[in-house]
């Protein structure tokens, strides 16, 4: 089975590497996260809360590198749940790091959202091989 998605799934790599060349890693995870969507049973209100967690994830992601900017749960108690952060050290390359904190953020919330989905294989090589 895998092996007939293979074609399919690198198509839609190629797709989605080509046309990210002018968008933002976060852009390029949201699409994957809205494909992933598409592909998944129509639960409005389970996407719901996979497009709130995404961007929350992407969102603290973002945020741990900016001085001025305040995280959403990073650090601090949102209901009953409190998150401990105290910062990390300021990489060489504040960008890359971004780009890979968000990469790894998308990638684990996407991941353990969707392994339940009718399509979770294709799901799942789709974001294996963007988060590569």
């Amino acid at each position: 089975m895998i092996k007939k998605l293979l074609p399919a799934g690198f198509c839609l790599m190629v797709s989605l590497q080509s046309a990210s060349a002018q968008h933002s890693i976060a852009r390029q995870w949201n699409e994957a996260l809205l494909q992933s969507i598409r592909e998944d049973f129509a639960r409005p209100p389970v996407q719901a809360r996979n497009l709130f967690h995404t961007a929350v994830a992407l969102y603290d992601a973002w945020a741990a590198y900016d001085t001025t900017s305040r995280p959403y749960l990073l650090g601090n108690t949102v209901g009953n749940y409190t998150c401990p952060f105290d910062g990390i050290p300021a990489p060489a390359d504040v960008e890359a790091a971004r780009h890979e904190a968000i990469s790894y953020a998308a990638y684990r919330v996407l991941s353990a959202r969707f392994v339940n989905s009718p399509n979770w294989v294709l799901t799942i090589f789709r974001l294996q091989n963007f988060m590569a």
